[in-house]
């Protein structure tokens, strides 16, 4: 199940809570829905599930509330959901990073317009994007192998396991190196 919706922006800057209620609505039952329909066909053939969660789910990078809140709510679901139909269902869960897309290229909504902003864009992509085909080609393999995971690029691997041996060295590095969309270390340096 894939649908996307990214808001960019910290909590603190937001207008209205309500207003960000899309990434869950897109994100979360946007794929919630598809699944709980499917589940008699599914259990039948012994059907496959694809959820497209989010590296952000486990990283969680600043300024990325709603939309992480979101995906890591979709890990938790479908998580759940592999233990109660399993055997019938697998769940192959990706944990995708920057892949090269209209997103990662700058394409964002503000203020309800599509915009294009690729300076903005170049502040959020610090790591390296993976191709979309080569992304795809690893997807379905995962898939086709009943993987419960596939996580692209590659190196995010290495930076999940070390967020969750060493959680401060990933705060001191977003404080430090993107103190921008770490809105109480910018306030913190104006007081």
């Amino acid at each position: 199940m894939a649908a996307k919706f990214t808001a960019m922006a910290a909590l603190d800057c937001l207008k209205y809570c309500k207003e960000n209620q899309a990434p869950k609505d897109i994100n979360f039952w946007g794929s919630v829905y598809p699944t709980y329909f499917a589940i008699p066909h599914l259990k039948k053939t012994r059907g496959k599930v694809f959820v497209n969660s989010s590296s952000v789910a486990i990283l969680h990078p600043p300024s990325f509330s709603f939309y992480t809140a979101s995906k890591a709510a979709l890990l938790s679901f479908y998580e759940t959901m592999r233990l109660e139909l399993a055997p019938e269902i697998s769940i192959t869960i990706a944990t995708l990073g920057f892949t090269d897309s209209e997103i990662v290229r700058g394409k964002h909504l503000k203020d309800g317009v599509m915009q294009v902003d690729s300076e903005q864009a170049s502040k959020f992509v610090l790591l390296p994007v993976i191709s979309s085909s080569d992304c795809a080609k690893s997807i379905v393999s995962a898939i086709c192998r009943k993987d419960r995971y596939v996580t692209e690029p590659k190196y995010l691997c290495l930076l999940h396991f070390a967020k969750n041996v060493c959680p401060q060295a990933f705060e001191w590095l977003h404080h430090t190196f993107t103190p921008e969309h770490c809105t109480g270390a910018s306030q913190a340096k104006k007081d």
